[in-house]
């Protein structure tokens, strides 16, 4: 496994990712469709996810973030453990991706957590990409949760209460060891709040299309724009 606290050095040492975002999110939520609709509309987020995967490789950027939403976005439990499983987790082994899962992802609960647990498993020794993906993320409660930790300190006697500044609460978000992202890829005009806390600063660009009309050239223009 390697040292994620090595992990700004390693990109920074990096010199042929020079005019390119070194951390994107892509925020690929929520979907607008119907019951009798949902799990095969679901399915197109899926494969939209797998081509970004490979447009991460393509444009060369070290840490790339996709945000699926909450339980309630997840249409398809199955579909997306067979993917992580049969599709994600060879492209992994392929390219030296390695694959981390954000949010609350173990609530969801049944097969697709054991797929997750896998893809997080087998590939934490990678160091050339880094995918990052969100599933029953809220960046509100991250940052809730960081503060939970610190007060647990602060109660055990382990840090004192006039420590607390924003590298204390870096330090205890979920991505601690993450640099900020250069850009945020949103479908619509809402922020979705994906590491809220490391977003300020971040350039943010509006795709202007719903999830479900959205194409890989749509996410490429992104990166044009910003490298432009």
């Amino acid at each position: 496994m390697i040292d994620f606290t090595k992990l700004p050095l390693i990109i920074q040492k990096r010199t042929d990712t020079k005019n390119s975002p070194k951390h994107v999110i892509l925020n690929l939520f929520p979907i607008k469709t119907t019951d009798e609709q949902k799990k095969e509309d679901f399915k197109k987020v899926i494969n939209l996810l797998d081509q970004i995967v490979d447009l991460q490789r393509e444009r060369n950027v070290p840490i790339l973030t996709v945000s699926l939403g909450k339980i309630e976005d997840i249409y398809d439990t199955r579909a997306l453990a067979d993917y992580c499983e049969e599709i994600l987790l060879k492209k992994a082994n392929e390219h030296k991706i390695n694959v981390t899962i954000f949010g609350r992802w173990y609530d969801v609960k049944g097969e697709l957590v054991t797929a997750l647990k896998k893809i997080n498993n087998e590939t934490n020794d990678f160091d050339h990409f880094f995918l990052n993906i969100c599933i029953n993320y809220d960046g509100q409660r991250e940052i809730a949760d960081a503060c939970r930790v610190i007060i647990r300190k602060i109660l055990m006697e382990k840090s004192d209460i006039d420590a607390i500044n924003p590298e204390m609460i870096k330090e205890n978000i979920y991505s601690s060891y993450l640099m900020p992202p250069d850009m945020i890829i949103e479908p619509l005009s809402m922020f979705r709040g994906t590491f809220l806390w490391d977003s300020v600063g971040s350039k943010i660009y509006k795709l202007n299309k719903p999830v479900l009309e959205l194409t890989k050239s749509d996410v490429n223009k992104a990166f044009d724009w910003y490298t432009g």
